[in-house]
């Protein structure tokens, strides 16, 4: 073989999507979900395949909470996104998304009422990802067929306090299980406790029911809040207050994530 074709097939190899085989449900949701980062904004989001018939497969939903892109300031985020080399090692690659037009105006939409955010974006050819299938976000029915209720078991991944897992900008995955009762209907609780420490740039991060083997993940929603018992302290000469986690984090139905995708044009 030539010199120059061996370049050129190494060039189609690196720049091709890569498509790859995860062993759990664990590691199909760790796929789709990535770092968003911007000066004033780190948060976590996750990738739905984008329903428009006329996508390519790096075409994707970036789905995340609503106030990562309100408090990021200027016209872009960076998405870390992951590669593979030849050698199969990863390594993180820092990708610009643009999430305001030239006047000002967000590029991403927003659901009316709730903290969820859904911004169309193309990601580089030769980054390693798995887009969830849109029915990967639980609905009403999904909940009862799953018995989702108090004491179900959850896990999510994320970036707490901006934290990778390793150079190659993996998320963290915890657990925890449903604190609250009742979780339904979703029209009157729209979000629910669980029990796992949140923290900032858990924001927008999945929550999915535990599962055995490799079945697809079923995303019960995103984290938006983390829970704090704060203690003020003062005297005429010092004020302070102290704040201590509680082990409780909320979650947005994936209902609102549906109805959000629904309002792009």
């Amino acid at each position: 073989m030539s010199l120059s074709r061996a370049i050129a097939l190494l060039a189609v190899f690196l720049f091709l999507p890569q498509f790859l085989h995860a062993e759990t449900t664990a590691e199909r949701l760790l796929l789709a979900t990535f770092k968003i980062f911007n000066p004033e904004s780190t948060s976590t989001g996750f990738l739905v395949c984008d329903p428009s018939p006329t996508s390519s497969r790096t075409n994707v939903l970036l789905v995340t909470a609503g106030h990562t892109f309100a408090k990021a300031q200027g016209d872009h985020i960076f998405l870390v996104c992951r590669v593979r080399d030849a050698q199969g090692a990863w390594q993180r690659c820092d990708h610009k998304i643009l999430i305001r037009s030239s006047t000002n105006a967000p590029l991403w939409v927003c659901h009316a009422t709730q903290d969820v955010a859904v911004l169309r974006c193309t990601l580089p050819p030769q980054a390693a990802f798995e887009a969830l299938p849109l029915n990967a976000l639980a609905d009403a029915q999904a909940l009862a067929n799953r018995k989702v209720s108090l004491g179900t078991p959850l896990f999510f991944l994320g970036y707490p306090y901006r934290t990778e897992a390793n150079s190659a900008a993996f998320p963290l995955l915890r657990e925890g299980v449903v604190s609250g009762y009742p979780i339904t209907p979703v029209k009157t609780y729209p979000t629910f406790f669980f029990s796992a420490h949140t923290f900032a740039g858990d924001s927008g991060a999945p929550v999915a029911l535990q599962a055995a083997g490799n079945e697809p993940p079923l995303v019960v929603g995103i984290v938006i809040t983390r829970t704090q018992q704060n203690d003020h302290l003062s005297s005429p000469e010092w004020d302070v207050t102290f704040k201590r986690d509680m082990g409780l984090g909320a979650i947005l139905h994936a209902t609102y994530i549906r109805e959000t995708i629904a309002r792009l044009k």
